[in-house]
């Protein structure tokens, strides 16, 4: 304790730590640190992922790498790491699952570790600008409300942005932490111990904030070259930091050669150019900006404190120009002020550029409009797509932004009382911008949690599921990702193994077609294992019907050896007399997405439908019907304009207003469908609305005419 006193350092860690955990209560509450309370993790998305990726990892045996295990891809290992559920937590609580209870989550520990880290780190920083606890006291409150760390810590049901272990931002803070201490690691051990022990916890925690902090580490050491020529501590400092990571990874299992090394997607996560002023939906004050599909991933809105810190920063260099008498001697001073701190001046704009080159992307946008276009040459975008959710490369930018304008405020005002009446009024203005989202946050957590079964709510999954010790997909790319997420929350009631699930990164090609090509073999003779559940695609359901049993439950295709009883067995999708009604629902799990041939807005999560597209195309399969009945129940969208609805090139119907709602039936002759992988036979269905408007760009509310829930087809000859 003598020690801790005596060191200012630690003081002003505990001072922020003390306000971290206060806010993390206030927001979450208390139920969310009960380690035997899971519902809460159960409500749908990332985090449900996360929390079910761990009770996998501590139900499977040991294996080495300590990160392993085959509960979800079985036969195959793969790391806890790629279920994001915070390998250094899982790996430490599976060593004493002995001895925990048999329900045990500890998520929202983490997540109160966040705060009280975030605060403290943010309070050490503001000292080395102002050593007044006070000032440090109300500054660190901009750093642990931040709102990419509301968005991303347990977020919100009604956001896809919940990625818990994302909100780790002392990892972040602790990296500018060590840049702006530099002269209390002279010593190249320290540098290099400090650095290291961050990449490690990156691993552990977040592999992607390790991009950003080996970032910031680079700038650091910019700084050491270009003041004191220090290339040896760039050398002993990357290298150590480098070595590190990569053990870390391996010892977290991440090294595999069954999931693909990175993903796609790289200009679509990206950054607004109004990110910093855009505030979503967490603003009490101000309404949402326009930004492109998936930016969420950049959301970094300063909040009005800080907007308003900064027009008091505009307001007293106002003042201090006209003090010292004229523009060229203002100019002359800060002049020399940056051939004082050059050596630190770059680096820090070479960071910012680089950070916000990236996070912007190669397609620049302002609001929904396409800025800047640059078409990479393929080998640099595919090393792109390492970081393709690169929009929170703005985080750094965020942080860097509070820092000077606490700065500023701090060397622009010279009476100290203002400068804490400054920051106190824009706290409380920051307090009163984000007081609408926290009380929705803490409004969700602190009530009664529901798990999510949306997709997955037939009694089935409770009263029978638990008779198979396996789930097969087949083919293994045939569900969407949260649907299988609410299936395998259900196998994990019964510790069952699959074959599948949704990670971070996806099985590789050969894999694939290793595990199709397998489960082929089986679909064709019928020997399907007694002990598995197959879920399969509805191709697969018609080519091998009579060869086992297929039921659909919630929109779900299986096939088992076994017959069960009290299940509603599938119907095949081609019409026939033996099949005379097929209903198609174009929901987010519904089978019509498959039948969606081209010119659809792809489901989200809650979507219950399908929006069109200027032409718009459903397959229909005959397996023997000639003429048939179409209805197709939809909904209007926000665009004035017709719908022509065409079949097999012929006009059978019109939907006069895309604003209105209703079913439209409409009888059709049909051709029987001889090969639908080589397009023999097929029939299709168009709805036809180029003409409604034209598209300013791609995947925009511009683009969607009417919204399409569900088509019945009915066999009449």
């Amino acid at each position: 304790m003598k020690y801790l006193r005596q060191n200012k350092v630690w003081n002003y860690f505990a001072i922020g730590a003390l306000i971290g955990a206060i806010f993390f209560i206030a927001i979450y509450g208390f139920g969310v640190l009960n380690v035997t309370n899971d519902s809460w993790l159960l409500t749908g998305r990332d985090l449900q992922q996360h929390y079910i990726g761990w009770k996998y990892y501590r139900a499977s045996d040991w294996f080495f790498p300590l990160g392993l295990h085959d509960g979800l891809t079985y036969p195959y290992k793969v790391s806890v790491l790629y279920t994001d559920s915070i390998p250094l937590f899982a790996i430490f609580f599976k060593l004493l699952s002995p001895i925990l209870p048999e329900t045990f989550q500890y998520f929202g520990l983490f997540g109160f570790l966040c705060y009280v880290l975030n605060g403290g780190f943010a309070s050490v920083l503001i000292a080395r600008i102002n050593k007044s606890k006070i000032f440090c006291a109300m500054g660190s409150v901009f750093f642990i409300l931040s709102t990419p760390v509301l968005q991303r810590l347990f977020g919100l049901l009604s956001e896809n942005s919940r990625h818990t272990s994302l909100a780790a931002h002392f990892l972040i803070l602790g990296a500018l932490g060590i840049w702006m201490y530099r002269e209390k690691f002279k010593d190249y051990k320290k540098a290099a111990l400090a650095y290291s022990i961050l990449g490690v916890l990156c691993v552990l925690i977040q592999m992607y904030i390790i991009f950003i902090v080996g970032g910031i580490m680079c700038g650091y050491l910019l700084h050491c070259i270009l003041k004191e020529k220090d290339w040896k501590r760039f050398y002993i400092v990357f290298g150590t930091f480098v070595l590190s990571v990569l053990f870390a990874f391996f010892i977290a299992g991440g090294f595999t050669d069954v999931l693909n090394a990175g993903g796609e997607g790289y200009g679509r996560y990206s950054a607004n150019l109004n990110a910093l002023i855009n505030p979503y939906n967490y603003s009490t004050f101000f309404s949402a900006r326009p930004w492109c599909y998936d930016q969420y991933e950049g959301f970094s809105y300063v909040g009005l404190g800080i907007i308003v810190l900064y027009l008091s920063c505009a307001v007293v260099l106002v003042i201090k120009v006209v003090k010292v008498g004229s523009l060229r001697k203002a100019h002359a001073l800060f002049k020399e002020k940056y051939k004082r701190h050059r050596c630190g001046i770059i680096p820090l704009i070479c960071i910012v550029a680089v950070f916000w080159g990236l996070a912007l992307s190669t397609i620049v946008y302002w609001g929904e409009r396409i800025v800047i276009h640059i078409f990479p040459p393929e080998k640099i975008g595919v090393l792109l797509n390492v970081v393709r959710s690169s929009g929170r490369f703005m985080w750094v930018i965020l942080y860097l932004i509070m820092l000077y304008g606490l700065y500023l405020i701090s060397r622009f005002v010279s009476n100290k009382t203002l400068q804490k009446v400054i920051v106190g009024v824009c706290v409380c203005l920051q307090l009163l911008d984000l007081f609408a989202p926290i009380k929705r946050i803490h409004a969700q957590f602190t009530s009664e949690a529901v798990e999510d079964e949306r997709f997955i709510h037939d009694s089935f999954w409770t009263d029978k599921l638990g008779d198979y010790k396996h789930i097969v997909y087949y083919p293994l790319n045939s569900y969407g990702l949260y649907h299988m997420l609410q299936i395998g929350t259900k196998a994990s009631y019964f510790d069952m193994d699959q074959n599948y699930f949704y990670m971070s990164r996806f099985f590789t090609q050969d894999i694939i077609e290793e595990q199709n090509k397998a489960c082929q073999k089986l679909f064709k003779t019928g020997q399907l294992a007694e002990d598995t559940l197959y879920i399969t695609n509805y191709y697969n359901a018609h080519k091998y019907k009579g060869n086992f049993y297929l039921y659909e439950v919630d929109n779900t295709i299986i096939a088992v050896k076994n017959p069960i009883e009290g299940l509603k067995p599938y119907n095949d999708v081609y019409i026939s007399k033996e099949e005379p009604e097929i209903k198609l629902e174009f929901s987010y799990t519904g089978l019509g997405r498959a039948f969606a041939h081209n010119g659809w807005n792809s489901p989200d999560y809650t979507d219950t439908g399908m929006w069109t597209s200027n032409q718009s195309v459903i397959r229909v399969y005959s397996g023997g019907a000639k003429k048939v009945r179409i209805s197709l129940e939809y909904e209007g969208g926000k665009r004035k304009g017709e719908t022509v609805i065409k079949f097999n090139g012929k006009k059978k119907a019109t939907i006069p207003d895309n604003r209105q709602s209703g079913v439209i039936t409409f009888d059709t002759e049909v051709k029987e469908t001889v090969s639908e992988k080589k397009y023999k036979g097929i029939n299709w269905l168009f709805l036809n609305t180029e003409k409604t408007f034209k598209a300013k760009q791609e995947n925009t509310i511009q683009q969607r005419a009417i919204y399409v829930k569900s088509m019945t087809v009915t066999y009449l000859e």
